[in-house]
């Protein structure tokens, strides 16, 4: 079974992107950053990350990605669509 990204959200500027990755009944999140990336992450661990790098969780923007297998590799570059997409929600996220 492929991991699917359910959700992603990344800075304004598109140098962080946070993802909720979902295989079969495990959920995690993953977070990129150039050429990094961090997988198998708590949202405590997302809080951490993103804290130790000044970047606040609330100031993340929504990003489409669609459903499908979890890519691996960089992350995208370049700014997040604008607007919530249909049906769009934010699992594990409070």
């Amino acid at each position: 079974m492929d991991a699917v990204i359910e959700y992603a959200m990344q800075t304004p500027d598109g140098a962080w992107r946070v993802e909720v990755v979902r295989r079969g009944r495990s959920r995690w999140y993953r977070i990129r950053h150039g050429d990094n990336e961090l997988d198998w992450l708590s949202i405590a661990a997302v809080h951490r990350v993103l804290g130790d790098a000044g970047i606040d969780l609330a100031d993340l923007v929504e990003t489409h990605t669609p459903a499908g297998p979890a890519p691996t590799g960089p992350a995208p570059a370049g700014p997040a669509p604008t607007g919530p997409a249909p049906g769009d929600a934010r699992p594990g996220v409070a």
